[in-house]
């Protein structure tokens, strides 16, 4: 596990890193950490993005609880665990892939436009 309790933190790398490493992040839900770390509690998120547990509150009560919920997933499911592991250090934030995911959003855009144009 990597705890990352920033109050401000506006790209956030570390979590990336731990990551590719195997440290599943507990994260505060602030700056770069809340568009890269998607608490496995969290019934909004897909499952394929929950990659970790995040708090909202920076304050003793709110890390309380996140490492309350990864101790408990780690020594309650280990089979379970070590899939969040694995998926972790498969995750891509190259920009290989987010150029792709660009390109790809651009050309639907660029085609809904023009077919806009025809009507």
């Amino acid at each position: 596990m990597f705890i990352i309790p920033s109050i401000f933190e506006p790209c956030g790398l570390t979590q990336m890193i731990a990551m590719r490493y195997g440290s599943i992040p507990i994260a505060r839900k602030t700056g770069g950490l809340n568009d890269s770390v998607f608490d496995v509690d969290d019934d909004t998120v897909p499952l394929q993005f929950r990659n970790g547990f995040t708090f909202l509150n920076a304050d003793e009560q709110g890390l309380s609880s996140a490492f309350e919920r990864a101790f408990n997933h780690y020594n309650n499911s280990a089979e379970t665990w070590q899939q969040l592991v694995q998926k972790v250090m498969n995750l891509d934030f190259s920009w290989d892939s987010s150029a792709s995911q660009y390109e790809e959003l651009y050309s639907k855009s660029v085609a809904r436009a023009r077919a806009a144009q025809r009507t």
